[in-house]
């Protein structure tokens, strides 16, 4: 992860993000792409884009899901730094 934990994540003013079931779609209305999400990456949209902190979203899906923090951590991590390259979030200071 190229960001802090103590940063927070923003979704960008063009997204939109329309829930499907568990899953999600996110929209980006200014190039109109779309990204979906499987049902763990939504949970962490929802709380990454609402945590006061990248951290705090993390050990909230620690709590929920039963998987390995540092498993946890590089694939959010991941997915963090393609919804950063994508567009469609970003990052500021808490």
């Amino acid at each position: 992860m190229t960001v802090s934990l103590d940063e927070r994540a923003f979704a960008t003013p063009n997204v939109l993000c329309k829930d499907l079931g568990d899953e999600a779609v996110l929209l980006d209305l200014g190039t109109e792409t779309y990204f979906g999400l499987d049902p763990v990456g939504t949970r962490f949209w929802k709380l990454v884009t609402t945590a006061p902190t990248i951290r705090d979203a993390i050990e909230a899906m620690l709590e929920e899901y039963d998987v390995a923090p540092d498993e946890l951590l590089r694939d959010m991590s991941a997915l963090i730094d393609d919804l950063v390259s994508r567009g469609l979030l970003r990052i500021g200071r808490a």
